[in-house]
């Protein structure tokens, strides 16, 4: 199943859980603030290569990615 929401989801539509992750894309420049997103669960790296249908946010449980309605 695909899910998509217009924003960023409270809780995972699969699982209920509150623990939502921004998926960055590409080659990040590092910085102190980056670590600090990606240790506490608030960004995951979705790797360098980009198709145009690439989730936006994923749950940190059950790791089902959730796509932006708006594109």
């Amino acid at each position: 199943m695909r899910y998509t929401s217009p924003h960023k989801p409270d809780r995972c539509p699969a699982c209920g859980s509150r623990r939502i992750a921004d998926i960055l894309y590409g080659y990040p420049a590092f910085s102190k603030e980056l670590e600090a997103d990606v240790a506490a669960g608030r960004v995951m790296l979705g790797g360098c290569c980009v198709t145009g249908d690439d989730p936006a946010w994923e749950c940190l449980d059950c790791h089902i990615g959730i796509y932006d309605k708006r594109k």
